[in-house]
This record gives structure tokens, C-alpha cells and sequence, in this order.
């Protein structure tokens, strides 16, 4: 790739691509990568994962963690690794004081998550579009009075967990916050048919969703679990 622009730079210059190509090299190694900003990553391999039933579905825990935007301490918010790790969060995201993270409780086996390639409008930008799908059961006081609070205004972040294996994934980043798209409530007209609401969250992100590592900062004093 660095041959390759150095050359197209080099034609348009009528000089030799050496030089140009020994710059590239150079700014690419000093400047870190930056969230849409280009690079020349080094392409590598992508074996088979280990497991037997590493392509299978399900495995979410009942809960997903909502951190709100104003509660977040941006200032101190982790980067994702550097060099050939860019998927993984390893420092705590540090929350304002007196602030927490928030579980969301979902039936088993209705959350959702999605993640997808947004095209850009040219080849020099582009994105993920992160969806989060779930099922809240029944119409009571407390979700209605959570959806008349945060219904339209949540902007924030959310770790979705998977229960087999503990790991935990972030959706939302610095610049990019996860909102709710849509929340669908119906009344079930059969004991059999659902009564609750099912919530859509939305986010497009710069760079896939991300292996959070860090600590989970919940309320002390919290009686909800």
C-alpha cells in the first residue's frame, strides 16, 4: 500500500517513489492510529476460532449495562489498544462521582445485538452500524416511568455480556453514542402472546463494537438486584 501511494504521488510529481515511499513508512510509524484517520495496518491472518460451537447464538446474559453520557468522566475515557489489538478496552471507564453504570433487565433469549458495515459516500469513510434488540416484560409503573424519563433522551453507552464466557462488548464510542431507535410496546392478547416492550437500540460507530476488559462500576447501595 505505501509502495503503491508513493508511486501515484511520485508520478504526479515526476520524481523517484523511493523517498516518498521512506517518508510514508516513517509517518506511519510515528503517528499512532487514530479513529478515522488513514493507516497502513499490516493485513495478517484470521484463523479458524477454537471451539466447537464458537459460531453458535444465544449465550446473553438477561441484562444488558446502560452508562449514561452525563455520568461518563470523558476526560479519563480508555482507549482501545494500539498496534495489532484494536478491539480491546482493558482500562475501567471512569464514571463522574457519586455516578454508576445501570443494568436494563431483557428476557432470556430476546436480546439481540447486530453489527454491520456502513458504506460511506466514497471510499475514504464509512462505519458500523450497531444495532441492540431486547424484550422488557410488562407494561408496570417503573418501565413506564423509565420510558417517560429516558425514552427519547438516553444517549449514552451499553455492554452487552455474554453469560457462558464472561466476555463483555461495548457498544458506542467517545463521539458516537448509542440512542434508542425505537420502543414498541403491545399487550398480549392471549397468556401466551407478549405484554412488555421491546426496545431498539442504535448506534454508527467508527470501529466495530469492543472487548471490554475493565471494571464494571455498579451502585453499592443499589436494591434493584
Amino acid at each position: 500500500m505505501i509502495l503503491l501511494t508513493a508511486s501515484v504521488f511520485a508520478y504526479a510529481l515526476d520524481t523517484s517513489p523511493l523517498p516518498i515511499a521512506l517518508g510514508l513508512t516513517a509517518f506511519s510509524l510515528v503517528i499512532p492510529r487514530q479513529q478515522g484517520v488513514l493507516n497502513f495496518s499490516v493485513l495478517f491472518d484470521l484463523a479458524k476460532p477454537v471451539g466447537e460451537t464458537v459460531g453458535s447464538g444465544g449465550g446473553i446474559k438477561s441484562e444488558i449495562i446502560l452508562i449514561h453520557e452525563s455520568d461518563v468522566d470523558w476526560t479519563l475515557f480508555p482507549e482501545r489498544g494500539t498496534g495489532v489489538d484494536l478491539s480491546t478496552i482493558t482500562a475501567d471507564i471512569a464514571m463522574k462521582t457519586g455516578k454508576f453504570m445501570h443494568r436494563f433487565y431483557m428476557t432470556q433469549g430476546t436480546i439481540k445485538p447486530s453489527e454491520k458495515k456502513l458504506k460511506g459516500s466514497n471510499q475514504d469513510c464509512g462505519g458500523y452500524e450497531i444495532t441492540l434488540e431486547g424484550f422488557y416484560p410488562g407494561i408496570e409503573k417503573a418501565v413506564q416511568n423509565w420510558k417517560a424519563q429516558f425514552g427519547i433522551s438516553f444517549k449514552g453507552l451499553i455492554i452487552v455480556q455474554n453469560c457462558a464466557l464472561a466476555q463483555r462488548y461495548l457498544i458506542g464510542e467517545r463521539c458516537n453514542l448509542a440512542h434508542i431507535e425505537d420502543i414498541d410496546t403491545t399487550w398480549g392478547e392471549e397468556v401466551d402472546k407478549e405484554k412488555g416492550s421491546k426496545f431498539t437500540f442504535k448506534c454508527k460507530q467508527s470501529m466495530p463494537m469492543a472487548l471490554y476488559e475493565g471494571a464494571i462500576a455498579f451502585d453499592p447501595l443499589s436494591e434493584s438486584w
